[in-house]
């Protein structure tokens, strides 16, 4: 049984991403996701077939890189392209909108390539990692018609949930929607891996899922994370939680946390960060990807130490984002954003320490070292030979 498969090749391992295309691809309906992990479903008129399509989607284990790298590209990454994958330029950016700019964590470039894309795409919605309204502190994906609605979810959201689930229901609705998608590297691996499969969900993704954009990520965060900081250190009820943002406020942001009678809760950006080392997933300490590499468009944060900025309350390098455009696609919404005035841009790099990198390539070069069952490196056979550094001591600044 296919759905058995899945379980012993990547559930039991503790590989699965928690993106939730395994539900989104199945022909039968017979997987759904309980809350970050998938759950067979047994129904007297259906059985699971021989149609793999729940593994073979799956970013967990496989994350298909290099195929999708061909097939984007017309090759696959080099050596020395081995974190930052295939592109064609690197530009640092923000908003002109001093709204848009506000309410960012990092200069709202991601927000404004969204709404840029909406409008010279002709796109109907985008999906974003917003909040589960029954239960705040949750994430949640969110279904944006324009830029207004993209700005509500603007900022880092620091958790585990299945951002790809809400496309099943959403083209079901309405087949032909013209749809884009912002998400981190497991997201953006099974959308591509979906889109190559020769299936009636794939061919969907193929025709209506015409933008990607993804923000870099060294790891991402069980909900307990969450939870547990808003209880055990914020001392406030879940009950009471009327809305939680990661990095509101002066940058790089606090995290920020509201109740239903209007008290308003911080702490520094730092301390989130060090408490949410405790609530981690195998899958994410070991992922190979800062960045997939296979979005239209990948954005990371332009300070390389955000975590540095949130101790010294402030940092030298300012709110902007850095861009990197790996696609014709990418480009196109890139130079409408720049052109109507909505972008700030200029010419950038990613050279030199970034803290979130370093903590990824160091993370991935121990699992590797060790020989853990991990997902597949986006360059076949290559393993990350540096001297490892503990985490915790690449986390730089007081309190260390």
């Amino acid at each position: 049984m296919p759905f058995q498969d899945l379980n012993n090749k990547v559930l039991l391992p503790n590989l699965c991403a928690s993106c939730g295309a395994c539900e989104l691809a199945c022909p039968a309906d017979i997987i759904k996701m309980d809350e970050l992990y998938p759950k067979f479903l047994e129904k007297a008129d259906t059985v699971c077939g021989t149609c793999t399509d729940c593994l073979n989607v799956c970013p967990g284990l496989d994350t298909g890189v290099p195929e999708s790298e061909q097939e984007l590209f017309g090759r696959q990454r080099k050596v020395e392209e081995r974190w930052l994958g295939i592109h064609s330029s690197v530009h640092a950016g923000y908003s002109t909108d001093i709204d848009i700019f506000n309410r960012s964590a990092s200069g709202g470039s991601v927000t404004t390539l969204l709404g840029a894309a909406i409008k010279c795409m002709n796109l109907d919605y985008v999906i974003v990692a917003g909040r589960d309204p029954e239960r705040p502190w949750r994430a949640a994906s969110m279904v944006c018609s324009d830029t207004a609605e993209v700005v509500k979810a603007a900022q880092s959201t620091y958790q585990l949930f299945p951002h790809l689930s809400i496309l099943k229901d959403l083209f079901r609705k309405n087949p032909s929607l013209r749809v884009g998608l912002v998400g981190i590297a497991c997201h953006i691996q099974a959308l591509r891996k979906l889109q190559r499969m020769d299936s009636f969900w794939g061919k969907v993704a193929r025709e209506q899922i015409l933008f990607a954009i993804e923000i870099a990520c060294s790891s991402s965060t069980l909900p307990e994370g969450t939870e547990t900081v808003i209880t055990d250190l914020m001392k406030m009820p879940l009950e009471n939680v009327e809305d939680v943002r990661y990095r509101e406020g002066e940058y790089p942001g606090e995290f920020v946390v509201r109740s239903k009678n209007g008290e308003k809760k911080s702490i520094s950006l730092w301390e989130a960060v060090r408490h949410f080392k405790n609530y981690k997933t195998h899958r994410c300490l070991s992922c190979g990807d800062w960045m997939s590499g296979l979005a239209d468009i990948s954005v990371c944060d332009g300070d390389p130490n955000i975590f540095k900025a949130s101790q010294e309350e402030g940092s030298q390098y300012g709110k902007y984002g850095t861009i990197l455009i790996r696609t014709q696609t990418g480009e196109k919404v890139l130079n409408w954003a720049k052109e109507e005035g909505k972008l700030k841009t200029w010419t950038s790099t990613l050279e030199g320490a970034n803290l979130g990198l370093d903590r990824k390539r160091n993370r991935r070069a121990h699992y590797e070292s060790i020989e853990a069952q991990i997902s597949s490196s986006p360059i076949p056979g290559y393993q990350e030979l540096i001297e490892i550094i503990p985490d915790e001591q690449l986390i730089l600044g007081k309190n260390t």
